[in-house]
C-alpha cells in the first residue's frame, strides 16, 4: 500500500505536468472557441483532474514495504521475479570506532570484510534479498562549527564529509570484491545527548537536514559510479526512548526527511522501552516523555521512517510488539540484535562475530530474535533482514 501511495505520487506528478501540457494547448487554440464552446469543451477534462486529485488525496497512508519491495524486485534476475526469498538476509553491522586519520584503509578493510562474509555465506544469489549493512557513527555534535559525530566509545569525531568519504571507501571496497552482491548501505547515529554542549552552534534539525545531505551526496555518487544496480544508500537513526526527549528526536527526523531527496528509507533501528530519557545535560531538567504516538511517529508515521527494531530480550520484544498492536499499520523490516559468539559453532548464515576482548554483545541470538518476534508480531508482509550489530567494549 505504500507502493500505492507512492504510485498516487508519481500519478500526481504526471497529472501536473498534463495540466501544464493542456493548458499550454489550449491557449493556442483559445481564439477559434465561442466561450460557450470553450467551456463545454474544458469542462470534461476538468471533472476528470478534479476526480484524480481526489483520489490522490484520498490515497492510504503507505503501508510497508512502500518502494522497497520494488527495488528488490528490480533487483532479482527476470527468473527469479516471481519468487520471494524464503527467508530474510543476515548482515553483519557495526559502530564505527576508528579515527578518521586511519578511516580510507579501516573502512575499505571492513568492506572487503563484510562482502566476503556475504559471499561464504552464499547469500548473495538472486534468491536473496540485498544486504542491510547499518553503520553507526555514534551521536550527533558540532565541532567548531563543523556538523557530525562523536563515535560511541573511542570519541572520535567525525564530520558529515569524513563518513561520506568513509561510506565510499567501503561501497568501493564490496563493488571491487563483487559486483553481484546487493548492499543496502544505511549510515546511522543516535540521538543520544543531540547537540548536548553545543549550544546554539548546533541545531537537531539541521542535523537531520544535513544527515539528509550526506546520504544525497552518496546516492548521487553510487550513480555516478554506475553501481545503483547493486548499491543503494539509506539513513539509519538509534532512535532510543529513554536517551533524548520526544521533541528532540521528530526533530531530527523531520529535518531528514524534509531533505530526502532520493525517498530513501531512514532505519529506526533504536527500542522502544517505556521509562523517562536522560536528563538534558545543559539546563538540568528532565527531557520531554515519549508517548505512543511518538513512539508510531518516529518509527513509521513519519516520511520514510521504517523499524528494525532491536531485539535484544523478551522487554525489547513486548514493547515493539506493544505498539504494533497498538497501531497495526506498523511493519517491521527486519531485526537487529547485538550478539556476539563466545566461540561455540555457528551455522554458515550466522552473522555473529566473536566476543573476544573486543565486543560487549548481549542478548538473543539472531536467529532466536526472529523467531521470538515471527511469533508475536501481527503483519503479513515478510521480514527481509536480520542484522547484528555488537557493542565494543
Amino acid at each position: 500500500m505504500l507502493f500505492q501511495r507512492i504510485y498516487a505520487k508519481g500519478s500526481g506528478v504526471f497529472m501536473q505536468e498534463q495540466r501544464r501540457s493542456s493548458y499550454s494547448y489550449r491557449s493556442a487554440r483559445r481564439r477559434r472557441f465561442s466561450p460557450v464552446a470553450l467551456i463545454v469543451a474544458i469542462l470534461p477534462f476538468v471533472l476528470v483532474l478534479f476526480l484524480y486529485t481526489r483520489a490522490w488525496d484520498a490515497a492510504p497512508r503507505f503501508a510497508f514495504p512502500w518502494n522497497t519491495a520494488q527495488w528488490f524486485a528490480a533487483l532479482l534476475p527476470v527468473s527469479a521475479h516471481t519468487t520471494q526469498p524464503a527467508r530474510p538476509t543476515f548482515s553483519r553491522s557495526w559502530y564505527i570506532e576508528g579515527s578518521v586519520a586511519s578511516k580510507l584503509g579501516d573502512m575499505q578493510a571492513l568492506g572487503q570484510q563484510d562482502v566476503r562474509w556475504m559471499l561464504a555465506s552464499q547469500q548473495c544469489s538472486g534468491s536473496n534479498y540485498g544486504s542491510l549493512v547499518i553503520l553507526d557513527f555514534g551521536e550527533p555534535h558540532t565541532s567548531q562549527g563543523v556538523y557530525g559525530t562523536y563515535t560511541v566509545k573511542t570519541n572520535h569525531f567525525w564530520s558529515d564529509t569524513d563518513i561520506a568519504d568513509g561510506a565510499k571507501q567501503y561501497m568501493m571496497a564490496w563493488h571491487t570484491v563483487s559486483s553481484a552482491c546487493r548492499l543496502e548501505l544505511a549510515i546511522g547515529l543516535s540521538n543520544h545527548h543531540q547537540c548536548a554542549y553545543n549550544g546554539p552552534s548546533c541545531s537537531i534539525t539541521e542535523v537531520g537536514t544535513q544527515w539528509a545531505d550526506t546520504v544525497n551526496g552518496l546516492n548521487t555518487w553510487v550513480k555516478s559510479r554506475n553501481y545503483d544496480k547493486q548499491i543503494q544508500v539509506w539513513g539509519a537513526y538509534d532512535a532510543e526512548t529513554t536517551w533524548d526527549g520526544a521533541d528532540k528526536t521528530r526533530q531530527f527526523v523531520d529535518g531528514f526527511n524534509g531533505n530526502d531527496a532520493f525517498k530513501v528509507p531512514l532505519v529506526d533501528f533504536g527500542d522502544m522501552r517505556q521509562g523517562d530519557p536522560l536528563t538534558d545535560p545543559d539546563t538540568g531538567q528532565a527531557e520531554q516523555r515519549w508517548t505512543d504516538e511518538d513512539r508510531y511517529y518516529v518509527a513509521f508515521k513519519a516520511g520514510y521512517d521504517v523499524p528494525l527494531p532491536e531485539i535484544y530480550d523478551g522487554p525489547d520484544l513486548h514493547d515493539w510488539v506493544r505498539l504494533q498492536q497498538v497501531y497495526p499499520d506498523l511493519n517491521f523490516l527486519g531485526i537487529m540484535t547485538e550478539a556476539c559468539s563466545a566461540g561455540e559453532r555457528l551455522s554458515p548464515v550466522d552473522p555473529r562475530v566473536d566476543c573476544g576482548s573486543i565486543f560487549n554483545g548481549y542478548g538473543f541470538p539472531p536467529v532466536t530474535a526472529l523467531s521470538q518476534l515471527k511469533q508475536n508480531i501481527l503483519q503479513k508482509d515478510p521480514l527481509y533482514y536480520v542484522t547484528s550489530m555488537p557493542v565494543p567494549f
